[in-house]
Formats: C-alpha cells, sequence, structure tokens
C-alpha cells in the first residue's frame, strides 16, 4: 500500500513538473515574441534606409559574390604554369642584375687601370686614337643614309598605328546601339555623380519590380544657397560598358512638361520619371536618371528586380505563407 502511494506521489510530482515547465516555455515564447516585435519597430522601412544610406556598387558586389558562396569566399589555388612562370621570372630578375653588376665592375676596373693591350709609353692608345676619326667618319656617313629610311617607315608606322587606333575608338563608343526592338543614342556625359557636398540626389529604391508606374528622384540642397534644377529628367541604360539615353513615347513627352524648379538651402524635393513614358528593358544591368542641377548634371542609379530575385521571394513565401499562392506569383 505505502509503495503504491509513494508511486502515485511521483507520478503526480512528475506531471506538475512538466506542466510547469510547459508553462513557462509559453510564457517565454510570449515574451520573447513581444520583445522581437519591439525591437524590429525601431527598425526604419526599406525606402528610408535607402534614403539615408547608399551602399557603394563594389560593397554591393561583394555582399552579392558572399550570397551566391553561402559566406565562403573562394580561395583561388596557384597553379603549376603561374610558379613556373613565376619562378622563371625571378631567375630572370638575378640574371640581369648579375649582368648590370659585372658591366658596372668591368667599366670601374678599365677606368682605373686601362686596357690590358694598352702599352706604358702609349703607342696603341696613339694608334687607337688616329682610327677613332676615320671610324666615326664611315659611322656618320652610314648613319645620315639610314636616317631618311628610318624616317619614312617611322612614319609610315605612325599613320598605321594612329588608324588603328580609330578603328578601336570608334568600335568601342558607338554613337547607338540596339535597345528594346529600337536604337539609342550614345550619352553626352558618362561619368556623372550621384552628389556633392552641397548637392545629392538619390533613388526611393535602388531595386524597383518590374510592375513599378514610376521611379522617385530625390534632390536635396545641403548648400547654403538656393539652386535650381530641371524637371525633364533623362532616363539613361548602361550598354555595353556605355550610357546610352533612352528616348521617351510621345504620349510620355506630352504628359511631362518641363520646368525649371527653384530649391532653398536646407530642402529637398522628389520628382517621378512615369515609366510608362519609355520602351524598357528590364534585362538590362542598371539604369539611371540624370538631374541637370544649375547646369551640371548628377546621376541616381537604379535597377529592376531580376527573374531569379523573384523566385527567391517566392521562396520565402511559401516557407512563410502558402505555396500555392507563392507559386503563381513566381510564375506571374
Amino acid at each position: 500500500m505505502r509503495d503504491d502511494k509513494r508511486a502515485d506521489g511521483s507520478r503526480n510530482g512528475n506531471g506538475y513538473r512538466e506542466k510547469r515547465e510547459a508553462l513557462q516555455s509559453e510564457l517565454l515564447a510570449d515574451a520573447f515574441g513581444a520583445c522581437m516585435e519591439e525591437q524590429l519597430s525601431f527598425i526604419p522601412p526599406e525606402r528610408e534606409i535607402a534614403r539615408m544610406h547608399v551602399f557603394s556598387e563594389r560593397f554591393q558586389n561583394a555582399m552579392e559574390e558572399l550570397c551566391r558562396t553561402n559566406g565562403r569566399l573562394k580561395k583561388r589555388e596557384l597553379s603549376r604554369r603561374e610558379f613556373i612562370f613565376g619562378f622563371n621570372r625571378i631567375a630572370a630578375s638575378l640574371l640581369l642584375m648579375l649582368v648590370i653588376g659585372g658591366a658596372c665592375v668591368g667599366t670601374y676596373l678599365i677606368a682605373e687601370h686601362g686596357l690590358p693591350g694598352a702599352g706604358r709609353d702609349g703607342s696603341a692608345e696613339t694608334a687607337e686614337a688616329t682610327e677613332a676619326p676615320e671610324e666615326a667618319q664611315s659611322t656618320g656617313a652610314a648613319e645620315d643614309t639610314a636616317a631618311p629610311e628610318e624616317e619614312t617607315a617611322a612614319e609610315s608606322m605612325g599613320d598605321a598605328e594612329s588608324a588603328a587606333t580609330t578603328d578601336a575608338a570608334a568600335q568601342v563608343d558607338p554613337e547607338e546601339a540596339a535597345f528594346a526592338g529600337g536604337t539609342v543614342r550614345l550619352a553626352d556625359e558618362q561619368e556623372l555623380p550621384a552628389g556633392t557636398g552641397e548637392i545629392r540626389t538619390l533613388v526611393s529604391s535602388p531595386v524597383l519590380d518590374r510592375e513599378a508606374e514610376s521611379v522617385k528622384i530625390t534632390i536635396g540642397n545641403l548648400s547654403e544657397e538656393t539652386i535650381t534644377y530641371r524637371t525633364d529628367i533623362e532616363l539613361q541604360v548602361y550598354l555595353d560598358g556605355a550610357w546610352y539615353v533612352v528616348p521617351g513615347t510621345e504620349e510620355g513627352a506630352a504628359a511631362q512638361e518641363p520646368r525649371t524648379v527653384e530649391l532653398e538651402a536646407g530642402m529637398a524635393q522628389d520628382e517621378e520619371i512615369l515609366l510608362s513614358g519609355y520602351t524598357l528593358d528590364f534585362e538590362a544591368e542598371k539604369y539611371r536618371a540624370a538631374v541637370n542641377v544649375d547646369g551640371s548634371f548628377f546621376g541616381a542609379e537604379f535597377r529592376f528586380e531580376t527573374l531569379e530575385e523573384g523566385l527567391e521571394e517566392a521562396l520565402e513565401g511559401t516557407l512563410e505563407g502558402n505555396p500555392d499562392d507563392a507559386g503563381q506569383q513566381a510564375l506571374q
């Protein structure tokens, strides 16, 4: 009887302990969720983060590389061919240093002690001095004869090099390029800063959805004087290492009337580019908005979301929500 009572008491004690631990775990989970929500509420939205800071292209490329390799940097191994080439280069450098050192030592010895075949009375030196003018005259005549031929050859080579350089420049920097079923012209200025210490331009989001209707550009005046900018912002696309101007449609040009806006010191203004007024290629590497501020152009770069990024968002939606909805979003 006593053994049965003890067994029942131990079972009741274990059950009470399990219920207590389960209740504590539930309370801790609720407290953790409340704390996380409170902490996440202090994080600004993505649009505000993009407006406060724009990461450099070098940083973005490094982050993309880390994402592709799951945080593991690829270690580059030195091939056998590169090792042999490096060893041969070091050996050639040492040999060249020895040859130069030997030549310097020989020159010093000749300057100090003279040539080995020269006699004490200077007879050999006199003979060499007598033969030197004749050799100099013959050498000078040969050089005068060969000079016109060398100049002609140098001029022909220079013309060929200049022609090759002109052809290469024409191939590297074409005036027009094919884009979205049409042609685009080369931008007048290729290198545009995003801003200076007094003027700053940026887009609301550096990565836009393909269904976005417009792109918002913010112009900030950090100086102490009033500045002016033009609202006819130029849309440009990056193709084959150069920037080209994307022409707008007639409907888009009629909808956006260009004007000049004055921006006071310490103020910022938002301008929108309606994407419906352009024929775009979402697979292009990147775009930029060229803003004319007081006669100087500034560029704010952005790009459209790629297909891989859309699939990643669909996968996250599968893990968080309904798999069917996420699959339909990915197909769209």
